[in-house]
């Protein structure tokens, strides 16, 4: 195999590492030092070289200005690559990162119950020698000869470890001929692009955060410090409580039942709405200094991120981050998981193009029910999608017996509101309820948005009417109900050994792992699928409109590390892996056309373009991204373009 393998070691200390740092700041820093590259050579040999501008002057001479001859392999791309470009400003042409052919092939560690791929975790996996310890260089600038010549040993293993999980990985990579140029799109978006950041604008959204949270403190009438404080707050918790002869709500602990008075503890959010003012006010003063916290981490990351790269936020995507094949963010800040409201919209908004630039921004237009519905096969669901009809106002009233419409320009204030608000549930619902969600589940959702919640006050919407409108999409659209038995039904029977087709999918066995192939060619991986008997309860709302709940008979369904996977889970992971292909495909060919993508956000497009050429780009974007696939060609495929001054959504 015509590989080159590359790692660079470089100097590190208990307070200057990447544990403590992103890339960004590490590479900037002006204490980057490299103490050398080790490199294997396509024909096996190995060595690590202190003098690296003159070895890779060699490896330009042998292999071309960016080593286009030869394929480099790393392990974390976007740590060596991003040095390669900053410090030598070399980009290779055709890489791979076996950190990333990891995640395709064994799944993240904490994603579907995956494999850690960290090189030593993969050497012991795959039966090669063991990664060495660098425990010896930490805070050591100036190596003597002994550490040097240790280093030296530590290195060449490191490449020799990495070429052996390049044999191997490479021929596990499904559909390689789309899977391995977007792996270096990923990384390239990290190494080699960059969007430019407001940084003027962070300190006032810094500012309006910490307001925020000071008028929720001050509306509890408690400080910062007993609201945070585990101990404070369940005291102050436990008296509003006491009250009216509640006691604070628990769960189980590591030892025991504890306080469930985490953010994400479904009482404590349930009291941010509680019928007692006092109740009400500490929970949501708890909830948003817990936020704040994480507000403003982001922000001073941001921040320290774009000081040292120039104004820049390098967009950091993995790969195959999620067990869908979608990607995650990372890299010390998340892109992908800004939000769309709020302050998360707010964040969104520093992130700019150029002078003379504008980005265009793109997504697949409703691509999940989209695809839910083409691997139901349920066909008037499509039709409408096809003739671009307006399927949410439909659903909406049909759901409430009335005209539901987009809201027009020259509607009342009144009546404007209104139509938002119950198209907004018919949104919902189609986006929401085809891959198996209940109605406790769809309530809390509708609950949740801000558009909605107000029907609830007006009676418009009850725990009654939402279990009505879960049913009503089940009956409407019975095909998708059928899908998610049919998945379920298939992967159960994989179990065994049995292969069967499924709509567009066909599931198979392999060893210790059920494939999921996908029409695209690529396989959807669940390691070690099982039945087991477990107990489980599932909450609903009742035909009195009540909260009830039951365990259901007969094993679950489980694979890795105890992940429970069930029809309409199934269906969800099919519609999103799916949806992850067609707009893989559209970045590559966006990409062939002279229209590089900057980043991307689930099935959301970022470029950035000259201004005079925005109407192009938009156009092509908007061809590409509603373009059908090879392997679908019935299914209907469509986008929303905009051109805008900043990130939004």
């Amino acid at each position: 195999m015509n590989i080159l393998v590359l790692d660079f070691e470089s100097y590190h200390d208990t307070g200057y590492s990447l544990k403590k740092l992103t890339i960004s700041e590490y590479v900037h820093d002006p204490r980057f030092h490299i103490h050398g590259l080790a490199v294997r050579w396509p024909d096996g040999k190995t060595e690590f070289r202190t003098d690296v501008s003159v070895l890779l002057s060699e490896l330009q001479e042998q292999f071309g200005k960016d080593l286009e001859r030869t394929t480099v392999a790393v392990h974390h791309g976007h740590f060596d690559l991003c040095i390669l470009n900053r410090c030598y400003g070399i980009r290779p042409r055709h890489f791979i990162d076996t950190m990333l052919l990891a995640y395709h092939v064994h799944g993240r560690r904490d994603a579907g119950g995956g494999q850690s791929a960290q090189l030593g975790d993969l050497a012991k996996l795959y039966g090669l020698p063991a990664k060495q310890d660098l425990d010896f260089m930490v805070g050591v600038r100036n190596p003597t000869v002994q550490q040097l010549a240790q280093l030296t040993e530590y290195a060449r293993r490191d490449v020799e470890i990495t070429a052996a999980l390049a044999e191997r990985l490479l021929p596990q990579i499904t559909r390689p001929e789309i899977e391995l140029p977007i792996l270096m799109h990923s990384v390239r978006s990290f190494t080699e692009r960059g969007i430019l950041v407001d940084v003027a604008g962070i300190s006032p959204i810094e500012a309006a955060v910490r307001q925020q949270t000071q008028e929720m403190l001050d509306k509890a009438g408690v400080d910062a410090r007993s609201i945070s404080k585990n101990k404070e707050f369940t005291s102050l918790l436990e008296a509003a409580l006491a009250k009216t002869g509640r006691k604070v709500p628990v769960k189980m602990g590591k030892n025991g039942l504890i306080p469930a008075t985490a953010r994400k503890d479904p009482p404590m959010q349930a009291m941010v709405d509680d019928d007692d003012p006092a109740v009400a006010a500490l929970a949501a003063a708890r909830m948003e200094k817990k936020a704040e916290d994480q507000k403003l981490a982001r922000l001073d990351t941001l921040r320290r991120i774009a000081g040292a790269t120039g104004g820049h936020l390098p967009p950091y995507l993995v790969y195959y981050g999620a067990h869908t094949g979608r990607f995650s963010g990372g890299g010390g800040w998340n892109i992908q998981n800004l939000g769309k409201s709020g302050v998360g919209a707010q964040i969104r908004g520093l992130l700019i193009p150029r002078p003379g630039h504008k980005l265009v921004i793109a997504d697949l237009a409703q691509i999940e029910a989209r695809l839910v519905a083409w691997c139901a096969g349920q066909d008037e669901l499509l039709a409408a999608f096809r003739d671009k009809r307006d399927i949410y106002s439909e659903f909406a009233s049909r759901t409430f017996g009335r005209t539901v419409r987009k809201p027009e320009d020259d509607d009342p204030p009144d009546v404007r509101a209104q139509m938002d608000s119950l198209r907004a549930v018919g949104k919902g619902a189609v986006l929401g309820l085809g891959f198996g969600m209940g109605g406790l589940k769809f309530l809390n959702t509708l609950r949740a948005e801000p558009k909605v919640a107000g029907l609830f006050d007006t009676g418009d919407l009850t725990p009654l009417i939402c279990r009505g409108i879960v049913r009503a999409f089940r009956d409407s659209f019975s095909a998708i109900p059928r899908l998610w038995a049919d998945l379920e039904e298939a992967a159960r029977a994989s179990v065994e050994g049995a292969s069967e087709q499924v709509g567009p999918v066909r599931f198979e066995r392999a060893g210790k792992v059920t494939l999921l192939w996908l029409p695209s060619g690529r396989a959807l991986r669940y390691p070690d699928l099982r039945l087991e008997d477990r107990q489980r309860t599932i909450r609903y709302i009742d035909q009195d409109g009540m909260e009830s709940e039951f365990t259901p008979d007969g094993p679950a369904l489980i694979y890795g590390n105890d992940a429970v996977i069930y029809g309409g889970k199934l269906a969800e992971n099919t519609a999103q892996a799916i949806a992850r292909d067609i707009l893989v495909e559209a970045i590559l060919r966006l990409e062939a056309a002279g229209w590089p993508v900057l980043f991307h956000v689930h099935d959301e497009v970022v470029l950035e373009v000259a201004a005079e050429r925005a109407d192009a780009a938009k156009a092509a974007v908007a061809r590409e991204l509603s373009q059908s696939p090879a392997w679908a060609p019935d299914l209907p495929v469509d986008s929303e373009v905009k051109v805008v001054e900043r990130y939004v959504k």
